[in-house]
């Protein structure tokens, strides 16, 4: 398996525990720790994508758009 074939099935890992847990608007958001992801940094790319964001106060959530 190569880097960039991991890193795929890591997004779309992280895409499904945001499902999983619901988190689909500010006011569904948790936090990283609540959905199960340990590692913020696997989150930077879906930030810079837009395929999540996130609150003020420390919370995430998957755009649905």
């Amino acid at each position: 398996m190569n880097v960039v074939t991991a890193l795929l099935m890591s997004k779309k890992k992280i895409i499904k525990l945001f499902e999983v847990s619901k988190a689909f608007s500010a006011d569904s958001a948790k936090t990283l720790h609540e959905m199960g992801i340990y590692n913020p940094e696997a989150t930077f790319e879906l930030l810079y994508d837009n395929v999540i964001s996130a609150t003020g106060n420390g919370k995430y959530y998957l755009n649905r758009n």
